[in-house]
This record gives structure tokens, sequence and C-alpha cells, in this order.
């Protein structure tokens, strides 16, 4: 199918999406009062309204309807406070987001619309969907990193590389925690589960100076036994021991000056099973010889300032994260491979073969100076310089039996550097049409530095040392087209380029063979967008969106069973799909929301260098073609029964549609489905709760790799947890 004819079908299915949006818009266009702050509001009749939630999708406060983008915004409650994989419940409650768990904190990932790794991320930088808290964006390490005390999440789709920096190709997810605005509250929430479940969550905020000087400080402790026995060495797999901090203070000593000061750390320890055998009657039961262990700290500290002039205001945002990493993992599960060579699987028992240790550490360091105009500008534009660096090395000490290359000691490090200067706008052109668009040049500079050791395993190189770099200078950006039906319905046609960096892999697979590792090359894309949204007063809401991709480059892994050797290649791709969401208070204390996504996605042509397996033509990994979600929520006061405060039940419901994990497409992980549920009371004081998280007990599967017709490893996730809490205010 050509270019062309996707560009006619993106067009037709605006129409569509136009043609059902204003109908329902007509009773609705004429009482709309808008209030651009993040209150819930009250219309005539009493009844509460839906929360206009500002979100800083172009750099600057605007609400959702008035962004050419297709986003997904998540409040705060509506993220369970019971989760376990924050990366998971973002991506299951927006349309065409994928998320991806290989059971180790340096491989999740999501992907969007179908643009993500062929593969694994070849290195920290290697994300395609960026990651950012407030605003500051972190490398692939530091995905899907512990939700608390948040105000909202924005998923903002197709490339943001423009306002956001490198590695945002198919998209961004941004998490904005509650900020330190002077609002008092001190709470503590708590929770008791199944499987050993615990939490506690405390916040407490508020001025220390009045008017001047506000602070707030949030912390978050979890605990998860695991649910998945081992069979071998006895005890349960998949447990969580979760702790996070979050300080942040405000300093306003005039209207003109803000400075904010925000320090972080979590410390998330987890024992993932990576391989478990699916075709076992007792799945899922792992067949590890020893105790996983999948460690990730992350400490970080931000410093923004924000002065305000007439003409302009000048914001500086300076940030460092130092990521630590630490795994120890078995390669081969007992149970899959005593299958798979017919062999009683407690003959494969030997803790020391097959495992190995691996310490990655990484310093992230960003520097943003941006301009912006003033609030009364009739031109909405944002203009800035930026400087981002990373300092990665990794550890890695292995001994295998059956992967020849994983033999030895590596230690590798990658120094990254991006120097950039962005600029973005929005012009008027009349009434109702607007245009805006920005562009970001930037230059990358990669250096490696890699050593390899072996321990003396047949066929490979004693030692190997190697030293190579890359740079890369390059335009990225974005255009669009709006216009305004009506105060609150505006359609959009938009064009962006995006671009993921190259580099090197960071494990350099091929030095065992004294191979040099060479760069991989960038992947670059053009994403078409057309769609419409509308905030038809303050009870309902709709957007709908089509896009196109067309991705150059790819980065891809591939592995050759016949030499044992892994392959780094470039694979073009394409997909394009559309997502329909819809939010709304439809009176008597229910809120419903709802989402769909549709991707269909293609390897188009031979990866460079061709590699020994035919995949033109089959589905871009990790990527479903159809995703879904719906959600209901209801409040009612209990006065009418003599009881004070109120009670409150909500429950959603997730699908995620059939995908394969690579790109031979040699097995097919199911679609699976998810239901949480949480029921309720709570006043001004006190509350209690009952929950359940994947009511189904459907455990998605992440990952499958097939040895045989009758042997398939995979990476499942977490099975049913159920409990009760509580929470105190004061």
């Amino acid at each position: 199918m050509t270019r062309t004819l996707y560009l006619h079908l993106l067009h037709g299915a605006s129409l569509c999406a136009l043609t059902l949006i204003l109908p329902v818009s007509a009773g609705f266009a004429q009482d709309r009062q808008i209030d651009d702050t993040n209150e819930a509001q009250v219309d005539a009749s009493g009844a509460i309204l839906l929360d206009q939630i500002t979100i800083t999708a172009r750099r600057r406060p605007e609400t959702d309807v008035d962004v050419p983008i297709s986003t997904t915004v998540l409040r705060g409650d509506s993220l369970p406070a019971t989760t376990l994989d924050a990366g998971g419940d973002i991506s299951r409650q927006s349309p065409n987001l994928n998320f991806v768990d290989l059971a180790r904190p340096t491989d999740r990932y999501g992907t969007m619309r179908g643009v993500g790794p062929l593969g694994t991320p070849l290195n920290s930088l290697d994300s395609t969907v960026g990651f950012a808290i407030n605003g500051v964006p972190t490398s692939a390490f530091g995905y899907s990193q512990p939700l608390f005390d948040i105000d909202h999440v924005e998923v903002l789709r197709g490339p943001q590389g423009t306002l956001f920096g490198r590695n945002a190709l198919g998209g961004l997810i941004n998490v904005v925690p509650h900020a330190a605005d002077g609002e008092r509250e001190f709470r503590i929430d708590t929770q008791i589960g199944s499987d050993g479940y615990r939490q506690a969550e405390a916040i407490a905020g508020g001025w220390i100076v009045p008017e001047m000087l506000a602070g707030r400080g949030a912390f978050l402790y979890q605990n998860f036994d695991g649910d998945v026995p081992n069979g071998i060495i006895g005890g349960k797999e998949g447990g969580i021991d979760l702790k996070a901090g979050r300080g942040s203070l405000r300093y306003t000593p005039d209207a003109t000056l803000t400075i904010d000061i925000t320090g972080s750390y979590s410390s998330d320890d987890r024992n993932n099973v990576v391989w478990l055998l699916k075709e076992t009657p007792h799945f899922p039961l792992s067949g590890s010889d020893v105790r996983p262990v999948n460690n990730r700290d992350i400490g970080q500290g931000t410093l923004e300032i924000k002065k305000d002039f007439e003409a302009f205001s000048l914001t500086s945002i300076t940030s460092y994260q130092d990521i630590r990493v630490h795994s120890f993992d078995e390669f081969t599960d007992s149970y899959v491979f005593g299958k798979y060579l017919g062999m009683d699987p407690i003959l494969l028992v030997d803790p020391d073969d097959d495992a190995g240790t691996v310490d990655e550490k990484e310093g992230v360091f960003s520097q943003e100076f941006r301009l912006n105009s003033p609030q009364d500008s009739s031109w909405d534009w944002v203009a800035g310089l930026s400087y981002f660096r990373s300092d990665f090395d990794t550890y890695r000490v292995m001994s295998s039996s059956m992967w020849p290359t994983s033999n030895g000691t590596t230690d590798n490090d990658i120094v990254s550097q991006t120097y950039a200067i962005f600029g973005d706008a929005t012009v008027p052109l009349g009434d109702r049409l607007e245009v805006s668009g920005g562009l970001r040049l930037a230059h990358d500079e990669q250096k490696l530095t890699g050593r390899f050791v072996s321990n003396g395993a047949p066929g490979l190189v004693p030692s190997f040392y190697q030293e190579n770099s890359f740079s890369d200078t390059y335009l990225t950006g974005r255009a669009a087209l709006s216009y305004a039906w009506t105060e609150g319905i505006k359609s959009y046609v938009s064009i962006a380029r995006g671009y993921s960096s190259g580099g090197f892999e960071r494990t350099l697979q091929n030095a065992a063979n004294g191979v040099a590792a060479q760069p991989f090359r960038p992947t670059t894309g053009w994403t078409y967008e057309v769609g419409t949204k509308a905030q038809l007063s303050h009870r309902f809401s709709v957007s709908g969106s089509v896009f196109y991709n067309d991705v150059t480059d790819g980065q891809l892994t591939g592995f050759d069973a016949a030499t044992s050797r892994v392959f780094f290649a470039n694979q073009d791709y394409g997909s394009y799909g559309f997502e329909l969401q819809a939010n709304a208070e439809i009176g008597y204390g229910f809120e419903v929301n709802a989402g769909i996504g549709y991707t269909h996605s293609r390897l188009t042509g031979q990866p460079t260098p061709v590699l020994p397996l035919p995949i033109e033509g089959n589905q871009v990994p990790h990527t479903p073609e159809w995703t879904a979600n719906l959600g209901l929520s209801y409040r009612m006061s209990g006065e009418g029964i003599g009881v004070s405060g109120d009670f409150y039940a909500n429950a959603t419901y997730q699908f995620v549609g059939a995908r394969y994990p690579d790109v031979q497409n040699s097995v097919k992980m199911d679609a699976y489905h998810m239901i949480n549920a949480k029921i309720g009371w709570e006043n001004e004081r006190f509350g209690v709760n009952a929950f359940v998280n994947n009511l189904l007990d459907e455990r998605p599967i992440y990952y499958a790799a097939s040895y045989s017709p009758e042997v398939t490893a995979v990476i499942a996730g977490r099975g049913r947890v159920f409990g009760v809490g509580g929470s105190v205010k004061w």
C-alpha cells in the first residue's frame, strides 16, 4: 500500500471522527464554560464536573483541547495506589501504548503506535518512547519509576523530540508529581493484601513561610512476597521491596520569581522470574536454581528557576540523576531446558553454570534554558538551549556452557553528549485558524571504551580491548494546522520528523570473538496525523486521531543460532491506525472514561546488513493491533443514610491484543484482559477501602521464545492481588 493511499485513509478517518463529534457537541456547546484550573467544577444542578487539567506538552501550560497532539491525560487518582508496575498501569489506560517488561530493570520500555525497539534497547539511550519526570527526561534505565503523590500523567503520541530532546521518536510519557504550592495536606494511606502485599504512603505539604516558602514531602513503601513458586530451590519469586521518597521546596519572594528545588530517591529491589515453561500444568512454576536479583536505585536532584519579565519569561532547569542497577540471573530454567532436551530437570541444576552478575551505573546531567512568550502575547512561542550528558558503565561477569559468548568479564564505558537549540511557536491566522510548528537542531557525540577478559571457555579470545566513537548532527521538527469549529472543538492536521540516536550496543556481545563493535545507525521517522478534540461543557470530552508512521533504520537485534552470534542491524518499518477516547460525567455520581486504539504495523524491506532470517512483511515486535480501556467510577454522599462522608466505587477494564516478541514473529503472545476494582468510604479525616488488582488472575505475557512446538519459555507478569486499606488526614 502506498503512502498516498495511507494519507487518503487518514483524511477519510478524520472526517468520520469529526462527523461523529460535531452532532454530539450541539447540546453542550451553547452553555460551555471552561475554567483553566485543575479543580473540579460544579454545574447549576450541583453535579460534580470533570477536572480541567493543564498540561505542558508544548513546554507551556495549556488545556488539552488546545494541543494539536494525540494525548491521554491520566489523573493521579486514576492510577491505583496499589500499583506494582507503573509502566503497565499507565500503558493499559492509554490507547496504542504497550508496556514491555523483560524482568530486568534495564529492560522495561514502551512501544507506541508500533514504534519501538526491534528487540531490546541497545543501550541506556535507545528508548524511542521517552520517559520524563515533570518535564525532565531520563534514560531508558529510568523508565517506569514508582508512582506516588502524582498530580497527573501526560501521554504524548508521535515524535516529541522537538521540545523534549533525544529519543522520543514514538512519543513521551511525562509524570507530573504534586508541586509544593502551599496547599495544606497531611495524609497517611496504608494497604495490606494477599501474598504479603503491604504498602504505606505518607504526604505532608503546606506553607513554611506564608506566601513565600512552601514545602511538600512524600514517602512510599511497598512489599510483595511474590506469587511464583520455585520447584527447584523452594520459596516464591516475583517479590518486591520498594522504598521511595520525594521532597520539594518552592520559594516565591515576589510575583515574578519562582524557585523550585526537588530531590528524590527510590530503591526498587525485585526477584523477578526470567523464564517460565508455558506448557507446564503447574504454570507459573519457576525452575531457576538460583534466587534472581533485579535491583534499581535512582537518585535525582532538580533545580528550576523561573523569572517573568515584561517581554518574556526565562526558565532554567538543571537536573542530575544517578541510576544504579544490580542483577543476578540464570539463563537456563531447568523445566524449560529439561523438557527441550528430554532430561530430568534435576539433572540441569547447577548454580555455578549459566548464571551471571551485571552491575550498571549511569550519571545523567541535563541543563535547559528556555524563553517563553508572556501570557498576553498574540503569538505563543518558546525557544531554548539544552545540554545532555550520560556517563554509563556496565560490568558483567558471566559463565555458561550453553551460550559461548556469555563467558568472561566485560567492562564497558559509554559517554554520550547532546547539544541542542530549539524553538516552537503558535500563530493565529484569524479567529478560528492557527498554525504551529517547531524545529530542533542537535548534535550527538558518543564515545565507547570496551574491555573483555575470557574465563577460559574454548573458542573465545583471551582478551579484547576496543575504542570507538560516533557523532551526528540532525534536525527534527513538527508543523500543525488547527481549526476551531467552536470554542471547545478543534481539529488539526500535523506532520513531525522524529529521531532516535545512533551509537553502540552496551554489552558488546561479539567482543568474546574478537570482533569490534560498529555503531548502529540512527533511526529516523515521519509521522502524519489528523485529529479532533472536543471539550463539551465540563461534563463530556471526546477526542479522535488517525496516524501514519514511516520509520527508516529501526535498530534491530538478531540472533544466528548456527554461529551463536548476536547481530545488530537496521530495519525499516511502518504503521498506521487510530485512537478514540471519551470521558463523561453522566450524572447521579457516575463518571465514565473509555479508549480504544488500533495499530497495523509491518516490517518493510530487508535489514542491513542482511540477517539470515526472512522478516519482510512481519509485524513490528511488541505491537498489539488492538488496545482498549474502560473505566467506571461512582460516588455517593452518605448523608441519606445518616453517615458522614462519601461512599465510592471504581473499576477499570483493560485489554491488550496479541503481540509478537521478535522480528521473526516466531511465536504469538496471547491477548490478555485485566480488571482492577476498589470500593470504599471516606470523610474529611478517615477512610477505609477494599481493592483487587487483576481480578481475572490473567497473567500478561511480556516475552516468549519457542524452542519447539511443545516448549515455550515466557516472561510473565503478576497475578491477582487483593486486600484492604485505610487512610487518615489531618
